[in-house]
């Protein structure tokens, strides 16, 4: 953990597990929904809190609390010490909890400065990484299996200053309700002192409550073996992305964003005598951030295809009782469209409320119409199948889980909630504020000449929907 940024030193690396005897071995099947994250790479993710205390009173204080709550917590959500097992074709991938597997705890000393990583704008983005911990490497067996380990947690204490929790989970072991559950779940615990959680908070590990009627399963495990038999350069690729990439949060109050709306309404009653089809606080604020993101990079391609690819939750849309509770992932893969013409066009705020709002009103016909093609991207590229040109604008987080009001391990709310992955290719994650119930958060990271460009346009649309209304 060692570079250019200011060093971050290992204290202390453990394994931590559920308590002795609590938790059986268990094997879960993968369910459709879950294959199609065999695909993108892990989730990165930082929880930053304030902690104005010396080392010490971390160590000996908040991290025995810390181990003993996370273990509790394992106790319910023993998937996360589990690992994916892939063995030869023709049997299909699974995860598989061992009894007295473990996750690995890592505890660092960072020599950074908490406030400017914590920061509206952060110039260094490679400095957050170092909060990040590597999973272990995966293992193959005699057999041909490959076993690989879904998640790793590293806290790194800023002394004087602040704690980052930061996590690396792998996609194919929860989503992010199911992932919010369990650090909701975790942050309770510790603060509660180990004490018992209420039973209906406790997360359901059914697979079997899952209907694949079109035997999507199979589809996507044939379309993830044809990915996987292309080498990749991934990881390089990832890295280059971080070169003079700077990350900035951008927040927005309820009073914006209905100001936003209101503006964006008329707009389209005055070009198109209609309202839009679907205009909520979420859409108006991603198309605002997709327009302004394809006119910062200055695509110039007017027959560009342009998407927005984001994931919405199921658990209350399938058309069968599931759960709220239930532990996995239960996304539908969603991916609006608009010409690059449009888009950055004098009116391509309506052509990107056109497209997000369509397509979220479209859920309302089936959130699994055309899920057969949610693994395609994926398999063109390993095959290099020549099409048209595409710009692809990825959707992470939700302004549905609320974070900061609800991880609190005992020493105060969340002073920021990131998701690292943004620094990686047009990626930007969503989260409620802050600040304030009914503000959103949009946080991206561009080149930083892309990102002056991007804040000049946003500042401008934002005051032109305050002098137009």
């Amino acid at each position: 953990m060692n570079g250019s940024c200011s060093p971050v030193k290992v204290i202390e690396q453990c394994q931590i597990s559920p308590p002795p005897g609590s938790v059986p071995t268990t094997t879960l099947p993968l369910t459709f929904f879950d294959i199609v994250f065999l695909f993108p790479p892990p989730n990165e993710s930082v929880f930053s809190f304030d902690f104005p205390q010396p080392l010490h009173q971390f160590t000996q204080t908040i991290l025995p609390k810390l181990k003993h709550s996370l273990s509790r917590t394992l106790q319910h959500f023993f998937p996360l010490a589990s690992n994916l097992i892939c063995p030869p074709p023709p049997s299909k991938p699974y995860l598989q909890y061992t009894a007295g597997a473990s996750l690995t705890l890592t505890i660092a000393e960072s020599s950074g400065d908490f406030n400017r990583l914590t920061s509206h704008l952060v110039e260094d983005v490679e400095e957050s990484h170092l909060l990040i911990p590597p999973l272990p490497p995966s293992s193959v067996l005699e057999d041909g299996t490959r076993v690989v380990p879904l998640l790793a947690v590293q806290i790194t204490v800023f002394p004087n200053s602040g704690i980052c929790i930061g996590t690396n989970c792998d996609h194919v072991l929860a989503d992010e309700s199911s992932f919010h559950h369990f650090l909701k779940f975790w942050a309770s615990v510790c603060r509660s002192g180990g004490g018992d959680i209420k039973i209906e908070s406790l997360p359901s590990h059914n697979r079997g409550l899952i209907k694949d009627p079109c035997d999507l399963k199979n589809k996507f495990v044939d379309d993830w073996r044809s990915w996987t038999s292309t080498p990749t350069k991934c990881e390089q690729l990832r890295t280059q992305f971080l070169i003079g990439k700077v990350r900035t949060t951008f927040v927005f109050s309820k009073a914006q964003i209905d100001r936003l709306k209101l503006w964006v309404s008329n707009l389209f009653i005055k070009l198109q005598d209609s309202k839009p089809t679907h205009l909520s606080s979420f859409v108006v604020i991603c198309a605002f951030t997709w327009v302004s993101m394809v006119k910062a990079e200055e695509i110039s391609d007017d027959e560009m295809q342009c998407h927005f690819n984001y994931a919405a939750n199921c658990r209350d849309r399938l058309g069968y009782p599931l759960p709220g509770s239930y532990f996995g992932n239960c996304l539908s893969l969603r991916s609006a469209q608009a010409k690059e013409s449009d888009l950055v066009g004098e009116n391509g705020i309506v052509a990107a409320v056109n497209a997000i709002g369509n397509n979220v009103k479209d859920l309302e016909n089936g959130v699994l119409r055309n899920a057969e093609d949610w693994t395609a991207g994926w398999v063109k590229g390993a095959t290099r199948k020549k099409s048209i040109p595409r710009h692809f604008t990825t959707l992470a987080g939700s302004p549905r889980f609320d974070f900061y009001n609800e991880l609190d391990f005992g020493w105060g709310r969340p002073k920021k909630c990131e998701v690292i992955n943004v620094d990686f290719d047009r990626c930007i994650y969503v989260s409620n504020s802050r600040e304030e119930e009914g503000g959103i958060e949009i946080l991206l990271a561009l080149k930083r000449e892309q990102m002056d460009s991007f804040c000049s346009m946003f500042k401008q649309a934002l005051k032109l929907a305050e002098v137009e209304l």
